[in-house]
């Protein structure tokens, strides 16, 4: 019940002061509402109280109401849009807040380019998991690229990801009831080998290296006999170079993007910032480089110079798109089987692991969180490397 206080003036009732408690707030505290009643003129005396009371009743009822319906009405979830939620909200807030790299944001902007034409005009909360199932489907059975083909398991697979994470973000902020994405499967990626060159083709492609620029020579023996990404080996600079003990210091990687252009950071995950041991061939090859670019800027201290930087300038990094242009105009014009600098990185794997060395040091020199991502993706078994452990078991057999 409302309490009811009266404010006097010269003796004489002038209003009522109505109080009431509506309820309580998310940390407990009584929220109260206030208002001033004044009575009609030309009402008596004996009448205002019992008035008064009447009001206040009248008031509470409705003051409670309201509180009410205001409640719910903060406890719906907001009807936004789907394509209103990603732009207005989950974009800016959880893609562009400082933390992606320039990679990821352009990743995430080319996948929306699918995704939000697909559930255009749609609201948030009325998105099903069946409706994301059908988009899934859509993705496998109907769409195409520009070129006029299929995206790739892995790439339907990434764009089921992206929606999670959408609908994850939509679901904490409670601005939706159900999240649809917990009634669709994860979809699944057929597992394929990965491409490497096996010692004849490696020994084939190191012999016509030989015969190239120095520049061109460095960058491609690092690649195949270092283990390193694309990027990383674009990111490095002399001061990451100890030719004296023959190490390399992977502090950085160089992306391009069309929207932020060629932007040099830090590299793919916390284990990618390692030291990895180079051959004592890739040392001299790296110090007549470092010679050469000493010759070239004779008063300038190159430590901060990139050692495969911009054509034009050493002290800007290539464009990694432009590095694998490059080698696909060196392996055609040498006849040598179809890789990409990547698949350089899976034969430097392969070759050290068919070499003997171990699983975890392999997982060191590529930068790798566990072991299992080695042996899953960069290990490539050929018949002489099987037909040499089935040799040993064997002969420790005396079979």
């Amino acid at each position: 019940m409302a309490s009811i206080q009266e404010k006097l003036k010269d003796g004489k009732v002038v209003s009522y002061k109505f109080k009431t408690c509506l309820g309580r707030d998310e940390n407990g505290k009584q929220i109260f509402k206030c208002i001033t009643w004044y009575p009609p003129e030309g009402m008596t005396l004996t009448r205002i109280p019992k008035a008064a009371k009447l009001e206040a009743d009248i008031w509470e009822r409705e003051a409670k109401q309201t509180f009410l319906q205001e409640q719910e009405a903060a406890q719906q979830p907001t009807n936004y849009t789907f394509n209103g939620f990603v732009n207005d909200v989950w974009f800016p807030l959880c893609v562009r807040d400082g933390s992606h790299r320039a990679s990821t944001i352009a990743f995430y902007g080319y996948a929306l380019k699918i995704i939000q034409p697909y559930f255009d005009g749609l609201l948030l909360n009325d998105i099903t998991g069946i409706k994301v199932n059908e988009y899934l489907s859509w993705l496998r059975s109907e769409y195409r690229t520009e070129k006029g083909k299929p995206l790739a398991e892995k790439t339907i697979r990434h764009h089921y990801g992206l929606l999670s994470v959408i609908f994850n973000y939509a679901e904490l902020q409670e601005i939706i009831a159900k999240n649809p994405m917990k009634k669709v499967e994860r979809p699944k990626v057929t597992k394929k080998p990965v491409d490497a060159l096996n010692e004849d083709e490696a020994a084939a492609f190191l012999k016509a290296v030989s015969a190239s620029p120095l520049d061109c020579r460095c960058m491609w023996t690092v690649l195949i006999t270092t283990g390193l990404r694309r990027g990383e080996c674009l990111g490095l600079q002399w001061r990451d170079i100890d030719l004296d003990n023959k190490l390399i210091h992977v502090e950085r990687s160089a992306t391009y993007t069309k929207e932020s252009g060629i932007v040099v950071s830090a590299p793919k995950t916390a284990t990618s910032v390692r030291t990895v041991p180079i051959m004592a061939s890739m040392a001299t090859l790296l110090k007549q480089l470092k010679q050469q670019a000493a010759a070239k800027y004779p008063d300038i201290i190159i430590d901060c110079a990139y050692l495969f930087g911009s054509p034009t300038d050493l002290f800007a990094p290539r464009d990694p798109n432009a590095v694998t242009r490059h080698l696909n105009r060196f392996i055609k014009a040498n006849g040598l089987p179809d890789v990409s600098p990547h698949d350089l990185r899976h034969t430097c794997a392969s070759l050290l692991l068919s070499s003997g060395a171990d699983i975890k040091s392999v997982q060191e020199i590529l930068g790798h969180a566990d072991a299992s991502t080695t042996l899953n993706y960069y290990v490539k078994t050929d018949i002489k490397q099987m037909r040499t452990a089935t040799d040993k078991y064997a002969a420790a057999f005396n079979l």
